[in-house]
C-alpha cells in the first residue's frame, strides 16, 4: 500500500510538472548505481521511478563519467535495460558505453543478494566538454529496466 501511495505521489507531482529531487549529491568520486535482484513490486501498473539531480566537475576538453548503471538478476548476471539522454549537452559530447561496474552493497532497487561488490556488466554514461570551454552544462538522462524500474537524473557540470 504504501509504495503505491509513493508512486501515485511521484506519478502526480510528474504530471504536473514539478520535479521531485529525490537525492542530490557533490561528489568527487563517482558510486556507482546500482539494482539489486530482488526488486519490490508495486500495487500498480507503474514500475517505481526515482528523480534526482547530481552535480559533477571536470578539467575543459577531459572525461568525466556520469554514471556507472547495473542491474542484476539472483545469479548475479547482467539485466537489460536502456538508457536515453534526453537532453544532450550544448557544450560537450555524452556517450553511453558498456563495461564491468561494480554491484553496490546497497542497490537503489531491490537487495543485493550475494551479488553485492561482483564484477557485472553494465552501463557507463561519459561526457566530455568541447576543448577550452568553460561554464556550465547540462545532462539529462533516463534509463529503464527490463522489470520497469526507472529514473531520470539531471546531472549539472562545471567545466573549468
Amino acid at each position: 500500500m504504501t509504495r503505491a501511495i509513493i508512486v501515485t505521489v511521484l506519478l502526480l507531482a510528474a504530471a504536473a510538472g514539478s520535479l521531485l529531487v529525490a537525492d542530490t549529491a557533490l561528489a568527487k568520486e563517482l558510486a556507482p548505481t546500482s539494482f539489486g535482484a530482488d526488486t519490490p513490486t508495486v500495487d500498480s501498473d507503474v514500475a517505481p521511478a526515482s528523480f534526482r539531480t547530481i552535480a559533477r566537475t571536470v578539467d575543459s576538453g577531459a572525461d568525466v563519467v556520469l554514471s556507472r548503471l547495473t542491474f542484476w538478476n539472483s545469479a548475479c548476471n547482467a539485466r537489460d535495460f536502456t538508457v536515453t539522454v534526453t537532453q544532450p549537452p550544448a557544450n560537450g559530447t555524452v556517450s553511453v558505453t558498456e563495461g564491468l561496474n561494480t554491484a553496490n552493497a546497497n542497490p537503489k532497487f531491490g537487495t543485493s543478494g550475494r551479488c553485492g561488490g561482483m564484477q557485472i556488466m553494465g552501463k557507463q554514461i561519459l561526457y566530455r566538454s568541447r576543448l577550452g570551454f568553460r561554464g556550465t552544462d547540462v545532462v539529462i538522462y533516463e534509463y529503464i529496466s527490463d522489470r520497469g524500474e526507472r529514473s531520470r537524473t539531471t546531472v549539472n557540470i562545471a567545466v573549468r
